[in-house]
């Protein structure tokens, strides 16, 4: 009787197929590596040969973030190997990785030399949710309130916050906080960015 191959040996084989598709599409010409290599396939771009590590994720997890909880795609990039016999990707193994999320039948790449170990991308399609986006949109919306209603209390009542934010909003030199999240589109390329390598 066979065995069935694991689920997560599934995933990342849909992974490989669904990159292969993505640069095949994109004009260029992409297949599977050997087995045993530190690179899932090679991609020829008509000017060079470069080696490809995909990583795979089902879609968006959930991250703590302070009191309320956000979605992510997470990645864990440079470790290969198994638990007991983790290793890292140097920059002579891999050019460029692959991150495919299923969900979406989307790949992005990022090359080698620019990724940390574990990478988190905003989900598109919560754009506009994530705590320091909502607090940016808040902040306007309490400066646009105040040109008209003076009172905090009613600004905040409006709007749905507390009033201590409404009011920190109104500080003198306040700024909103904007991180340097970066969403999964962000990642998305074209044959141009690979001739550029």
């Amino acid at each position: 009787m066979k065995t069935r191959q694991s689920k997560e040996l599934q995933i990342g084989k849909a992974g490989e197929y669904l990159t292969c598709a993505d640069i095949i599409i994109n004009g260029m010409i992409c297949f599977p590596s050997e087995q045993g290599l530190p690179y899932d396939l090679i991609i020829d771009t008509g000017n060079k040969l470069l080696k490809c590590q995909v990583k795979t994720t089902l879609g968006p997890r959930r991250i703590p973030q302070r009191e309320k909880e956000n979605y992510a795609y997470i990645f864990n990039i440079k470790r290969h190997g198994n638990s007991k016999n983790i290793k890292i990707y140097h920059n002579n193994e891999v050019d460029v990785f692959a991150l495919c999320c299923l969900d979406t039948k989307q790949v992005g790449y990022v090359l080698n030399t620019d990724m940390p170990t574990t990478v988190n991308f905003r989900v598109d399609s919560f754009r506009g949710k994530y705590y320091d986006e909502k607090g940016i949109q808040d902040y306007k919306k309490v400066v646009k309130l105040f040109e008209t209603i003076k009172n905090k209390s009613e600004i905040a009542r409006i709007l749905g916050i507390g009033q201590a934010t409404a009011s920190r909003y109104l500080q003198y030199g306040y700024k909103p906080h904007k991180t340097k999240a970066r969403y999964f589109s962000d990642i998305i390329r074209n044959a141009e960015w690979f001739q550029k390598i």
